[in-house]
Formats: C-alpha cells, structure tokens, sequence
C-alpha cells in the first residue's frame, strides 16, 4: 500500500527545535512534534486529546481539563490521519506533569504500527535513527 506523504504531514507539526537536544539525551526513542486530536475510550468515557508528540514507545497529549477518571486503567484510542488511514491502540496513562499525558503503547494491532512507522519515517529529520529504534523493540 502506498501511503501519500500528505496525509502525515497534514497535522499542524510543533517546532523541531523544542529542546531535542536534551529530550533525545533522556529517551531512548525519538519524538516526533505532531498535533492532532486523538479520541481516548476508558469504561463508559469517550473523551478527545490534543496529540503533541508521538514515538514507537507512546505519545505526549494533553487531555481536557475538567476529566475525571482512573488514569491507572488502560484505554483505548484512535488517531485518524487521512479518510483509510488510523492508527487504534489500548494506552495506559505512564505519568502525568504540567497538565499532559505520556501514554505508553500497550497493544497496537499490525497495520496501525506500520502507519505508526510510516507516520515518524515522514517526519523525522534522522531515518537510520527510526531503523536503529525499531530493531531495538525486537
């Protein structure tokens, strides 16, 4: 399947220059700026979040200020990047600090990871930096 590279860039990107350099020294993966909205699912709550940043490991979003649920269960949610395109994955809610998320992938079926690599293969500025994070999740 041949994916058009406007349907990745299509999200408003953040600025690069957000302090990587220091980020890319704590993580072992690279995040990549991105906004989008992404819907979350936990129980009987449906919910969006503004997506911030994405990576092979999970995401940074910020979710809506007036929320009231157990950030200890994990969640479903979908990230839709084109009319055929989405990403579906269960998360669980990693840390919370200065009012966002890191949400850590806990399963992502076959074809959302492929548009998930696809997605940071786009817009990453390093490409053998993705190949050398991929081969690290076996």
């Amino acid at each position: 399947m041949l994916f058009c590279s406007e349907f990745y860039l299509a999200g408003r990107q953040l600025d690069t220059k957000l302090n990587m350099n220091q980020q890319s020294e704590r993580r072992s993966y690279s995040r990549i700026p991105f906004t989008a909205e992404i819907l979350m699912q936990c129980g009987d709550a449906e919910w969006s979040c503004n997506l911030l940043d994405i990576s092979l490991k999970g995401m940074l979003v910020e979710p809506p200020e007036d929320l009231d649920i157990d950030t200890n269960n994990p969640c479903g949610m979908a990230l839709f990047l084109g009319e055929d395109i989405s990403i579906h994955a269960r998360v669980r809610i990693k840390h919370s600090s200065g009012g966002n998320w890191g949400l850590q992938w806990l399963q992502i079926d076959v074809t959302s990871l492929q548009h998930l690599r696809r997605l940071i293969e786009l817009n990453t500025s390093n490409p053998s930096l993705l190949t050398r994070e991929l081969s690290e999740l076996g």
